[in-house]
């Protein structure tokens, strides 16, 4: 049986803190990395399919899948991340028809999230490839909000993340 001890021990340092992170986007006048209020580092997930033989049944694995990455934003004055993923996901299909992009052009090559240290060190880094934003959310305005900031949620999706440290 584990001791009290012998759990603190594995806390190297007090153990990583879900709000040491920072989000690096390279998009033109996304300021992602200031105002990134949260993010996610996404699951992956191997899904099984069954083989039936002879009355047994042998489970194979199947292919990744990743989920999408969600980002919670904090809204500027000059919209500035905001009005970057709007001009991003016009390239990809324009607001007034259906005019959409001929080549994969859109496709941001890299992006990544860091989980930092309580000395600002990189504990691990996920690079996401190949993504593009598919939802920008919603920002909630009300009377009842007088002493909170704006935030709204982007939400991408990628073809693969990779542990790069």
């Amino acid at each position: 049986m584990a001791t009290i001890d012998e759990f603190k021990a594995q806390l190297i340092g007090g153990g990583p803190r879900a709000n040491r992170f920072r989000v690096f986007l390279p998009r033109a006048g996304a300021n992602i990395e200031f105002l990134a209020q949260g993010a996610s580092i996404p699951a992956a997930t191997i899904p099984s399919f069954d083989v039936k033989f002879r009355g047994a049944t042998l489970k194979l694995a199947g292919d990744r899948t990743y989920e999408d990455w969600t980002v919670t934003v904090i809204n500027d004055l000059e919209f500035s991340t905001r009005s970057a993923m709007e001009q991003w996901q016009g390239e990809i299909q324009a607001y007034d028809g259906g005019d959409a992009s001929l080549t994969n052009d859109y496709l941001l090559s890299r992006a990544f999230v860091e989980q930092l240290g309580k000395d600002d060190g990189v504990l691990a880094r996920y690079e996401f490839f190949n993504m593009f934003p598919t939802t920008i959310g919603s920002i909630e305005l009300s009377f009842d909000q007088a002493d909170q900031l704006e935030t709204f949620e982007l939400t991408f999706a990628f073809s693969h993340w990779e542990r790069t440290l």
